[in-house]
């Protein structure tokens, strides 16, 4: 069990509960928790005797906890709200296998009372790294009207260039975390590239780089990100997908407005491939695509795309996971457990402090 300075106490001055001791990360089943957390998602629901109670998902940079409120319920709900820093005292349970706060106490903290970058997840990745990885696959395009949406999109806007750098993929799943969008979208492009030289002159590099970078262009504005990453009012009702083809469609109609941009008009067939691509990298009606792949391009990248989505999901899951021994917990979207390999057994020794060689001897006694 986890000993906590005495300081973190309930009964606390404001000046010691702006020091984050206690982390989601290093939470075991029967640890009293006194530490404040950043609200990711508040709900309230009602039992089967009417009794209503609050479940909650608390955050900090090293992870994420589900949270259950039973008491206090409609004072609380006012005030433990998405995007709310809030300190907790309660104690970590198991329930249905997964940890889980059982909250007996819940306190509004002011911002100025914590230190805003303790609650946020740190990007595993380098921005202007990643970025100028981009750039290098842009320069590289062959065909003037590709390129030159290319640049006009990631080079020469400002605020989408901005975008790029911070956002996550996702709300959750894969690359969930700043930066992981542009992470994804470089990952990506580089196994496209190997495909076009793979297959040769069957594939369009070129579309399938704009396929690349411009699947998920539209979660610049699906998602808010700059604290708790969470859907738009505009990400909600009109979709990435849609946002993305809105996008291509501006961006044309100002490269055909600039004199000399581009060699003449855009190509009709060139615009409905790039769009096509786009709506159909999702790849099947059921999964939220409006139009199945017809042409190999998007085929190509709904596949790639789908394949990077899962490697980082499953490789985060499995570093995420506290099991001992070489297999996971259950992962329930995908519904199986997962090996883990040396590499994952030396993280969980480092962040247990223990030593790498001897877990993985143990582990294949």
């Amino acid at each position: 069990m986890n000993t906590q300075n005495s300081e973190a106490k309930a009964g606390s001055s404001p000046l010691a509960r702006r020091l984050k001791i206690q982390w989601i990360r290093d939470l075991r089943e029967k640890d009293p928790v006194s530490a404040p957390f950043l609200v990711k998602f508040s709900s309230v629901g009602t039992d089967k005797n009417g009794k209503s109670f609050m479940n909650l998902v608390l955050m900090d940079k090293t992870g994420e906890l589900e949270a259950r409120v039973w008491e206090d319920v409609p004072r609380i709900a006012g005030q433990a709200v998405r995007d709310a820093f809030v300190w907790v005292d309660g104690k970590c349970q198991a329930y249905q296998g997964r940890r889980q706060v059982v909250v007996s106490r819940v306190q509004v903290l002011r911002e100025d009372e914590v230190d805003v970058k303790d609650y946020l997840v740190e990007s595993p990745v380098d921005a202007e790294k990643l970025y100028a990885q981009l750039l290098g696959f842009v320069a590289t395009m062959q065909d003037p009207f590709y390129k030159a949406l290319a640049e006009a999109v990631l080079r020469d806007d400002a605020e989408i260039v901005d975008r790029v750098k911070r956002a996550p993929a996702a709300k959750s799943v894969h690359h969930a975390y700043k930066t992981g969008l542009l992470e994804h979208v470089v990952s990506i492009t580089g196994i496209l590239d190997a495909l076009s030289k793979h297959y040769g002159h069957f594939l369009d590099r070129d579309l399938l780089f704009l396929g690349g970078f411009f699947h998920d262009i539209g979660k610049l504005w699906e998602l808010s990100y700059d604290r708790v990453t969470d859907y738009t009012t505009e990400g909600k009702l009109i979709g990435h997908l849609v946002m993305g083809v809105e996008l291509v469609e501006k961006k044309i109609a100002e490269l055909e407005a600039q004199p000399g941009r581009i060699p003449g008009a855009f190509p009709l067939e060139k615009k409905l491939l790039v769009k096509h691509v786009i709506l159909a990298h999702h790849g099947e009606y059921e999964y939220g695509s409006p139009k199945r792949p017809k042409c190999l391009e998007a085929l190509v990248v709904h596949y790639i795309d789908d394949l990077d989505s899962k490697v980082n999901a499953i490789r985060t899951f499995i570093e995420a996971d506290q099991s001992p021994g070489r297999w996971t917990g259950l992962n329930r979207m995908y519904e199986r457990f997962f090996f883990k390999p040396d590499w994952a057994l030396d993280a969980l020794a480092a962040r247990n402090g223990g030593d790498a060689l001897a877990t993985r001897s143990a582990e294949t006694r």
